[in-house]
């Protein structure tokens, strides 16, 4: 178990925070610019000056995904750091590549959705569960892709409407076209057969887990099972949906495909494993 509580106790200028390091930027004379994203205040971009010399402990609160209490102080419209506490730093995060750059790729999204100065206690507890299942093997990186895009996504603003059909409001139906565009679905029977310029169909399953993915408790987002391809399929769709809501492109994306597909080429001679019931875990209360 983390603890996620956000803690601001501000006397004068100055005030202490909890919160996840999701960039930080070297500067001149051993000098650092973090963001850091925090419960009650979303992002916060910090200055943070001569980071070694303050000793071991600092400089590893400060680093990438660690997080940390910090005691910050607020001059001129700016924040400036004067000391940091590690609360929790995914050393073993950082010993795999492929789950660093994927990390990478949630804290770019991050830092693209996640308002400054306004609470953001769900999205925090989201990253840092991520975080966490990536560390400790309970969920694989084609597992938490999709779930963080789509859950991200949903928090800001860009929840897609996948109560039923767009035309006849049906919930349940032998096909489903979905509209990356417009974020809704439309059966089979109101697309004529004809499936909607620029849409995906869905099968039962992945419909079944983006509704999961968006409408479950906080607690439960976690809990679904499919196959492993089914889960990189579902990933994809996912994608398509967020580029198409953010007119952008992610270069920490790219860079993890590519090492994703390096890994499943060294994987094609491996036989598929059948899929196997996801059990309960900790999370960050």
């Amino acid at each position: 178990m983390l603890p996620v509580a956000t803690v601001w106790r501000v006397e004068a200028m100055q005030m202490t925070v909890d919160g996840l390091v999701i960039r930080e930027k070297m500067l001149s004379n051993d000098n650092r610019l973090v963001t850091i994203l925090t419960g009650e205040h979303g992002l916060v971009r910090a200055f943070m000056r001569s980071v070694k010399k303050l000793g071991g402990t600092m400089a590893a609160a400060t680093d990438l995904f660690s997080y940390s209490s910090f005691t910050l102080f607020y001059n001129k419209e700016q924040y400036s750091a004067d000391g940091a506490e590690p609360l929790r730093i995914f050393y073993h995060l950082r010993e795999d590549l492929e789950k660093t750059s994927l990390a990478s790729y949630l804290a770019q999204l991050a830092e693209e959705l996640v308002p400054q100065g306004e609470p953001a206690p769900e999205q925090l507890k989201l990253f840092l569960n991520c975080l966490y299942l990536l560390e400790e093997d309970k969920r694989t990186v084609d597992f938490i892709k999709p779930v963080f895009e789509l859950r991200l996504l949903t928090m800001s603003g860009y929840m897609p409407d996948l109560v039923g059909c767009q035309g006849c409001g049906e919930y349940e139906a032998e096909q489903f076209f979905f509209s990356p565009a417009t974020g809704t679905l439309l059966c089979g029977h109101c697309a004529n057969g004809t499936p909607p310029q620029g849409s995906i169909p869905l099968t039962k399953d992945q419909l079944a887990a983006m509704r999961h993915i968006i409408y479950s408790q906080a607690n439960k987002v976690f809990q679904f099972k499919m196959t492993p391809q089914g889960l990189r399929n579902l990933g994809k769709i996912t994608e398509v949906y967020l580029q198409a809501q953010l007119d952008r492109q992610f270069s920490s994306l790219d860079f993890y495909h590519r090492l994703r597909q390096t890994t499943l080429s060294l994987q094609q001679s491996l036989q598929k494993q059948p899929t196997t019931e996801i059990q309960e875990h900790d999370e960050i209360e």
